[in-house]
């Protein structure tokens, strides 16, 4: 040790209010021990208690001959405890060695309740580090551990309480927010979770009223004390920024699951679907999502997530030039155009042909998709779940729910605000592709047929426009809502305006609109009503029940590391990739093509 008597002085120093004199009053005897033992911790000498009872503390330094010494007695007529005798001064050395036997699990957990309560990820490491450097104690790991689970339990309830406080949460999030949905379901004779469902009025309004018709699903599974997973479906605002629309956590991810998610968002959305355009739908499309379709939204174009196909055919093919072509066929507008790809990957291996029976391009390329992306290929989504299953696998299942309202609360009040200063037609993602449009347009040759019909004439093509359908003979403007450079160069020959020419989904309005309803606060718990009451049970019936953890849980340990087999040693290099036009050999930055 470099120098103990330092250590002890600076610490003392900084407990000067944790002195002890006599007269001194404490609410209780257990405040009373807590306060001792910090003392002993800060100035390193230890403690035998030698009384402890209803009426008196009795407590003495632990080293023979020491005469350091204090009694506590209980005040007549009142629950308070005071100092009665102290004898203030050591004799003895003290604590040489790290090791403090007044260093227990309940004192590490009082020691770092705020910075758990700041920061819900403090690691057991950081913990033991941080005692050490404040306290110059040291203590072990699953102190450390236990410690926090206690300083978590403390501060926002057991796990075991946040499955019992279900009912009485769904309850709360119906009556503060009139319109949502939240219910919760329990399993077999001892009532164990199964699932719930939670989704705000406020999304269901703004996906309703001013969101395009685009739904992305994905889950995230939960290794918190208790395992699940957590399922959402989630829309697109007017500047492509994610709107979540209903969440679920389950027991497990099944297809059975699947199938009662997707029931319970065909109940939210109801009627209101026949009024809708029909629903595009993107997810990975396992098994059980792609039966869950079906067999609630029948009529939805269900396609595949971008990203999930790109990056089968990267891992299955391995080759750079191949992949390349693959993008150039991803985004080719035309049948034609990815046709001629299709054929130029032929030419390189006959194994695409396979590939693309697995991965039928009716589902993905933006030549075949039948359903309306607006441009939106891949999920956002995953990364959404991801962030929030890391932020709160910490946390009972109750505080994580009110976590994501939290969230979703400050989002829709920051992007209210952001649109009160907008004062353009459209949001500014959809003004800016617009105005990359109209700048490609000046290089176009317009020849007007009619009022409505343009021809525009480059020196690669010539493009048929239709303005009062909105329809370019590339594509463009139907696949994305927004006029393409061809509509642009039609509509600035006529003197129309290209950005009232967007669709409606684009608009500042469309935005206000959606986040137009607020997400209202849930009280404190202690105001809920007593556990038990408004649970579902497996069948769907209320019932006075109380709902007991899922039987999965996390196994003890450390989780097993993935094992790294060895032909994965022999892949090629990693190749960058262009997060533009995803083709591969330069980054976003140095990106030369045009878009």
């Amino acid at each position: 040790m470099a120098d103990h008597s330092l250590v002890v002085s600076e610490t003392a120093l900084s407990l000067v209010d944790h002195t002890l004199v006599i007269g001194q009053e404490f609410p209780d005897v257990e405040t009373c021990r807590r306060m001792l033992k910090d003392i002993a911790i800060a100035l390193h000498f230890d403690i035998r208690i030698v009384k402890s009872d209803r009426s008196r503390f009795i407590a003495k330094c632990s080293k023979e001959g020491c005469p350091w010494r204090v009694h506590v007695a209980k005040c007549p007529g009142v629950p308070t405890f005071t100092v009665r005798t102290l004898h203030g001064e050591h004799t003895c050395e003290g604590v040489h060695n790290l090791h403090h036997q007044q260093a227990s699990v309940g004192w590490v957990a009082r020691s770092v309740s705020a910075q758990v309560r700041d920061n819900p990820q403090y690691k057991p490491k950081e913990i033991l580090r941080d005692i050490r450097d404040q306290h110059g104690v040291a203590v072990s790991y699953m102190q450390a551990w236990r410690g926090k689970e206690r300083s978590m339990a403390a501060l926002h309830g057991t796990f075991e309480e946040g499955y019992r406080l279900l009912p009485a949460y769904c309850e709360q999030v119906r009556k503060t927010n009139p319109g949502s949905i939240a219910s919760v379901f329990a399993i077999g004779q001892e009532n164990c979770f199964q699932r719930l469902f939670i989704s705000y009025r406020a999304s269901i309004y703004g996906f309703i009223n001013a969101c395009r018709p685009l739904l992305e699903l994905d889950k995230a599974h939960l290794k918190g004390k208790y395992l699940g997973a957590l399922l959402c479906a989630a829309a697109v605002d007017a500047d492509d920024s994610l709107f979540p629309l209903a969440i679920a956590v389950v027991d497990v991810e099944s297809d059975e699951n699947w199938m009662w998610f997707m029931s319970e968002l065909r109940k939210l959305l109801g009627v209101n679907t026949d009024s809708m355009p029909r629903l595009t739908i993107l997810s990975e499309r396992q098994r059980g999502i792609v039966e869950a379709v079906e067999t609630h939204f029948p009529t939805a174009f269900h396609g595949f997530c971008l990203r999930y196909v790109s990056e089968n055919f990267r891992d299955t093919f391995k080759n750079t030039k191949l992949v390349n072509i693959f993008w150039n066929a991803v985004y080719a507008l035309t049948a034609a155009e990815f046709d001629s790809k299709i054929a130029e990957m032929v030419e390189i291996s006959q194994e695409v042909i396979t590939w693309f029976q697995h991965f039928p391009p009716q589902l993905w390329a933006v030549a075949y998709f039948e359903g309306v992306r607006y441009g939106h290929f891949t999920l956002g989504v995953t990364e959404l779940l991801y962030n929030w299953a890391l932020e709160c696998h910490e946390l009972p299942i109750v505080q994580m729910m009110e976590h994501i309202r939290n969230e979703m609360a400050s989002w829709f009040n920051d992007r209210r605000e952001m649109a009160m200063r907008w004062t353009s037609i459209l949001v500014p993602s959809a003004e800016k592709r617009i105005a990359e449009a109209i700048a490609d347009a000046h290089c176009y040759q317009v020849l007007r047929a009619n009022e409505v019909e343009f021809e525009i004439v480059s020196t690669e093509r010539t493009n048929i426009v239709e303005i009062h359908s909105r329809v370019c003979s590339c594509r463009r403007w139907q696949l994305y809502g927004l006029p393409c450079a061809h509509a642009a160069a039609a509509l600035m020959s006529c003197g129309q305006n290209a950005q009232v020419f967007a669709e409606q989904c684009f608009t500042v309005d469309s935005f206000r609109q959606t986040y137009s309803q607020m997400i209202f606060p849930i009280p404190d718990k202690s105001l809920w009503k007593e556990p038990g009451e408004g649970a579902e049970s497996g069948g769907g019936a209320k019932v006075d029940i109380t709902i007991r953890p899922p039987k999965v849980r996390r196994p003890p340990g450390r989780p097993k590391k993935k094992v790294l087999r060895v032909e994965n040693l022999k892949r090629p290099k990693r190749i960058v990739q262009c997060g533009r036009c995803h083709l591969l050999g330069h980054s976003q930055k140095k990106c030369t093509m045009p878009m």
